[in-house]
């Protein structure tokens, strides 16, 4: 029983086992005059811009971007000038118009003190005052109006 695989027989692998023989080898060489030259350029499409039309296209799209983007910067710091000049113009009527509905609901506020505390009188006898302050602070602050207002 041999463990070893029998060898076929083939002649093209038997023929390379062979050494070579003494003679020069033959090699393939062009034609005298060489090869006829291929024109390449008649084969392959176009395949588009030149790469420094790239890069220069690219470019001048990043600065237009830049561009636009400064431009509506300064016209977004525009509108904002225009608003704060116009909220600036407004604040005296603004503060007006709070001072007078201060005034108003601080009058309901005295008439209301007045009617409760009419019959009030301190430990010096004298009559409540609507609106004193029974503080000695000196300091005067208007009245904590309304529920979100702060405590003073």
């Amino acid at each position: 029983q041999h463990r070893h695989r029998h060898r076929t027989t083939n002649t093209t692998y038997d023929a390379m086992s062979l050494r070579p023989s003494s003679a020069p080898p033959i090699q393939d060489m062009p034609p005298p005059g060489g090869f006829k030259k291929i024109d390449m350029g008649r084969y392959l499409p176009s395949r588009g811009p030149k790469g420094w039309q790239l890069w220069a296209g690219t470019s001048a799209l990043i600065m237009y971007g830049y561009y636009q983007v400064g431009q509506g910067n300064q016209a977004r710091i525009q509108q904002k000038m225009q608003e704060r000049k116009v909220r600036y113009a407004l604040i005296p009527l603004i503060q007006a118009e709070a001072d007078r509905e201060y005034m108003e609901r601080e009058l309901v506020n005295l008439r209301r003190e007045a009617e409760i505390m009419k019959d009030v009188v301190d430990e010096r006898g004298n009559k409540w005052v609507p609106g004193a302050s029974q503080f000695y602070g000196g300091q005067w602050l208007p009245r904590r109006i309304g529920h979100f207002m702060p405590k003073w």
